[in-house]
């Protein structure tokens, strides 16, 4: 009975924030907080909407770009890349503690721990983050496979310093910010999924090594 109350609760709260992400689109919310840009109220504006961010579905190079709009590169890119990692803390929170019961999540769990099994937990993050895949899945998948927090910061850190310098450097260009205008250079994605496939190589041979035995 609890585990069927876990389940309709933890499909409610998914209906509701897909349909929070519905109607709540950066779009939207952004240009409210145009005013506030050069305000001392700004950095908690800011925090607000990184806090906001995982529930809704932003993209992170949408805040970042913001960042770098605000605060340029040299300044930018710490506080973009600190912002990346405290957002995606939540899904990768949530990905620890929800109980792997379900046949869903029970294979999101077990396809988590599998992967991050073979490729390591820094590595598994990377990868996943210059691939790119969605982030909120990346981080809960992380949280599910039992990476570990300092190998999850770090893999975050280190897969998203690609994209933050490319959306910090698109808002610091930028004369007046716009959502629309933080566009991905798919020169880029492309070398993202190239280095992925490359960091996987080695565990994906070993792997099918292992079954052909």
């Amino acid at each position: 009975m609890r585990s069927r109350r876990t389940r309709w609760a933890v499909g409610l709260l998914a209906v509701a924030l897909l349909g929070l992400a519905i109607t709540v689109r950066p779009a939207r919310v952004v240009p409210l907080v145009r005013t506030t840009l050069a305000s001392s109220w700004f950095p908690l504006v800011l925090m607000g909407l990184y806090a906001l961010r995982p529930f809704v579905g932003w993209p992170v190079m949408v805040l970042s770009a913001l960042v770098g709009f605000r605060y340029g590169v040299l300044v930018g890119l710490p506080v973009a890349l600190a912002g990346a990692v405290v957002t995606s803390l939540v899904p990768y929170v949530a990905g620890r503690v929800v109980p792997a019961s379900g046949r869903l999540v029970g294979r999101f769990s077990t396809g988590s721990q599998a992967y991050f099994q073979r490729a390591g937990g820094v590595r598994g993050v990377v990868a996943a983050r210059l691939a790119p895949l969605p982030a909120e899945p990346v981080s809960a998948a992380a949280g599910a496979g039992g990476v570990s927090l300092p190998a999850f910061v770090l893999g975050t850190v280190v897969g998203e310093t690609p994209w933050t310098i490319a959306a910090v450097s698109i808002g610091h260009s930028m004369t007046v910010f716009s959502v629309s205008a933080v566009a991905v250079d798919w020169r880029l994605v492309g070398a993202g999924v190239v280095v992925a496939v490359a960091l996987l190589a080695r565990p994906v041979a070993r792997a099918v090594r292992a079954r052909w035995r």
